[in-house]
């Protein structure tokens, strides 16, 4: 086995069925035999060679000449990486139990009855009524995202649409409401933002059925793989933990370093590690969540079968979102502490940029404040710009099992080739995911206001109103966000598959690759042009073996000139002959043939140029 299928959990996955010969994949090496003919090309063929590494796809053969290029490397990818995330989680508990102690010890020294106001400005109300505030927001989220996520099963199109025209709309109003306010430069600026969100829905309105299909398949499996929802609301979990715990310790470090008098320097060194921490263990939570979502869509690509009970694809996987989810937390967790890092020194950085401006300004320094604010703002475009380019990078970790820093050169050859195809159905997905999280949000909000409006317990003041509506907020939110994420990760990683091997796609899913080819044909635009070169190749050699045929004719049956695979002969430059005795022979073949074996050329293919073979030979006599 080479290194390129034993780093890659799929192929090794089908080989194992063609070895075994199991009946729940016998078409497996049917196609293993088809494809050792050359054809259907493979991804690694259009970005195997990309810097200098190549990659064998889920499917199809290994080509020795790519998997000579590899040595067998450690199974656990970027391990230095998982190692300073460890350590790093390390220090911060030493620093959340130092902070807890002495929250608990500062609590000892206050008066429990300080808990509310003296004015009775804000009333604590019952545990009772809390509870029935969230349970009410909880209840309202959890039922809105499951109606949301079956209209974007049913109406993805429409959604789509909608979202798009919803953006221009709100653009539109909040123009009219600063020309109301006689702001006109900023109702000018909505304006131009809203016509330009215009154009680019006009624009891209031939991108929507392809956005819809992938939308509705995504939706579909996530249905049928509901333990994806599941590791999404286990990350929300942590997540919140880890964030309760943060704030805890960092307002418990914060007394003890007025309780101690300790240096400005410890103080300030001890909160950029846990805001570098808290930014680190969110970057990680969330991408292991990515990963392992994008796993299992891959797994779904690559070796689903359709045909199964309901209408459902069968995957000859036992439990693929745990065997992904294991991948995740393993082999690849070093590529994802990787990536997660650059973020995180990113963020840090810019959080000290932020303290520096602030400080600036209190020092009443315009000048250092301004530098402060450009720099960040500089800092957050380009830390935007790798957290969206490490989402399709860790599509590679997930799928291929790379490395992060190969994946990122893979994932720069996907750019180059589809990039803005990747950009645009991204954003038409996360414009319908963006409008549901908008709405959950909203909805439950309101619901949250009737509650307070409607509980004797709770006064009726805008203080009141905002703490639980906000609450409700964030509730109904989070709980749309797990459903985002995971929408968003399939899409993203069924996008990836497409474009890198959209065969695999048309040999288990016949009937989802006819409706994606039909409103995006250049998933096949890479498959016609290996096809055609391979057609070139072939002809090319059949030429030269006609050649070396009418060659040895004329010589007399001295034997062929050319060994096969020889092709020292061809070229275009002139050779005189040694001496009287030799002889030139030149043989020129037109073109203008055709092969009935062979398949229509692409309708714009460009002419292949005559060839021309020049050989010296001596004259026997």
């Amino acid at each position: 086995m080479s290194y390129s299928q034993q780093n890659n959990p799929y192929a090794r996955q089908q080989d194992q069925y063609v070895q075994q010969g199991q009946a729940q994949a016998p078409a497996y090496a049917q196609q293993q035999q088809q494809q050792q003919h050359g054809f259907p090309p493979q991804a690694h063929q259009a970005y195997g060679t990309q810097g200098g590494t190549a990659y064998a796809p889920p499917q199809g053969p290994v080509y020795q000449e790519d998997s000579e290029k590899f040595q067998p490397a450690s199974k656990y990818k970027d391990l230095w990486a998982a190692i300073v995330f460890l350590v790093t989680m390390l220090v911060w508990i030493v620093v959340v139990v130092t902070g807890l102690r002495h929250i608990k010890s500062t609590n000892n020294n206050t008066n429990p009855g300080d808990a509310n106001s003296a004015d009775g400005t804000f009333v604590v109300p019952p545990v009772g009524t809390i509870v029935g505030i969230l349970a009410a927001s909880v209840g309202t989220g959890l039922i809105l995202s499951v109606v949301y996520f079956v209209c974007m099963q049913r109406f993805a199109g429409k959604l789509i649409k909608a979202s798009l025209i919803l953006n221009v709309l709100i653009l539109v109003a909040l123009a009219a409401v600063f020309a109301a306010e006689r702001q006109y430069l900023a109702c000018v600026i909505w304006l131009l933002m809203a016509g330009l969100s215009a154009y680019i829905f006009w624009s891209w309105r031939y991108r929507i059925p392809l956005a819809k299909i992938l939308l509705k398949t995504v939706t579909s499996v996530t249905g049928q793989f509901p333990a994806t929802l599941l590791i999404g609301v286990i990350a929300l979990v942590l997540s919140s933990i880890f964030n309760a715990l943060w704030i805890a310790s960092f307002a418990g470090m914060m007394q003890y370093f007025d309780f101690n008098n300790t240096s400005s320097a410890f103080r300030y060194l001890t909160i950029v590690f846990m805001l570098f921490a808290i930014y680190y263990a969110s970057q990680v939570i969330s991408n292991v969540v990515h990963v392992t979502v994008s796993g299992l869509f891959a797994t779904y690509y690559f070796l689903g079968q359709p045909g199964g009970p309901q209408g459902k694809v069968t995957i000859p996987v036992s439990n693929p979102t745990a065997a992904s989810a294991k991948r995740a937390m393993t082999t690849s967790f070093g590529s994802i502490c990787f990536g997660s890092l650059v973020i995180a020194i990113l963020q840090t950085i810019r959080a000290m940029l932020r303290m520096a401006q602030n400080s600036a300004a209190g020092d009443n320094n315009p000048g250092a404040a301004l530098c402060a604010a450009c720099a960040g703002c500089c800092l957050g475009m380009i830390e935007q710009l790798v957290q969206y380019f490490n989402k399709w990078a860790f599509v590679q970790v997930a799928v291929y099992g790379k490395d992060y820093i190969q994946a990122a050169k893979d994932t720069f050859a996907l750019v180059h080739s589809k990039g803005i195809d990747a950009i645009i159905n991204d954003q038409l997905i996360g414009s319908v995911l963006g409008m549901g999280g908008v709405v959950v949000s909203l909805i439950c909000g309101f619901v949250a206001f009737v509650y307070v409006r409607a509980s004797p317990e709770i006064p009726s003041d805008a203080q009141h109103y905002a703490l639980f509506i906000i609450l409700a907020v964030l509730v109904g939110g989070a709980e749309f966000f797990v459903l985002s994420n995971v929408i968003d990760s399939g899409a993203a990683a069924t996008f990836v598959c497409l474009a890198e091997d959209p065969e695999a796609l048309r040999r288990t899913k016949p009937q989802l690759y006819d409706a994606i080819y039909a409103t995006y044909p250049q998933i096949a635009e890479q498959q016609r042009i290996a096809a055609a070169a391979s057609r070139d190749a072939e002809l090319v050699r059949q030429e030269l073996e006609e050649l070396r045929t009418l060659m040895s004719q004329q010589m007399g049956g001295c034997g062929p000139l050319l060994s096969n695979g020889d092709q020292s002969g061809i070229h275009s430059q002139q050779r005189t002959p040694d001496s009287d005795n030799d002889k030139v022979i030149v043989a020129e073949k037109d073109e203008d043939f055709e092969d009935d074996n062979v398949d229509p050329e692409p309708p714009h293919r460009t002419p292949r140029p005559l060839v021309v073979v020049k050989t010296v030979v001596k004259d026997p006599g």
